[in-house]
């Protein structure tokens, strides 16, 4: 008498792939990719923003640490000029490569200019007369800016 465990056995070997097969491929390649991408921007991605800088800025972190700030670090580091997006006033006084800009929020930012300055107007730098508005990009500290870039705005 044969049973069905018999009749399949003497069937020979299935086959090992079936309909169901290319999905299944295809899903663990989708998640193997996702799983992959996360893992190297994780390693290679853009670094989080940096701590602020100064006295007690370590938070989270023990006093004295890299940046030099808290107890043990002897003092805060001075900041680092940071770039600025764009910064957009009116000018209230030009003296030689230094020009003062005063902001819509009122706040008045000083403009140093340089060789690597470059001015997008009609004319130069000495042609901004005082009234024209402005918009300034560079290195900011405080409130002074180091320009890359200043644009009379009509």
């Amino acid at each position: 008498m044969t049973t069905d465990l018999d009749t399949a056995l003497a069937a020979g070997p299935r086959p090992w792939r079936n309909r169901a097969t290319p999905w299944l491929a295809a899903a663990l390649l989708l998640v193997g990719g996702f799983a992959g991408g996360a893992q190297a921007q994780r390693v290679y991605g853009p670094d989080p923003a940096p701590a602020p800088a100064g006295r007690g800025a370590a938070v989270d972190g023990p006093a004295g640490g890299a940046r030099g700030g808290g107890a043990r670090g002897g003092g805060a580091a001075p900041p680092a000029a940071t770039p600025t997006p764009a910064t957009t006033g009116t000018v209230t006084d030009i003296d030689g490569d230094t020009m003062k800009v005063r902001r819509e929020s009122g706040e008045v930012v000083t403009v140093q200019t340089g060789d690597r300055t470059q001015v997008r107007l009609t004319g130069a730098l000495k042609d901004l007369q005082t009234g024209d508005t402005v918009v300034v990009t560079g290195d900011r500290q405080g409130n002074d800016i180091t320009a890359a870039t200043i644009t009379r705005t009509e």
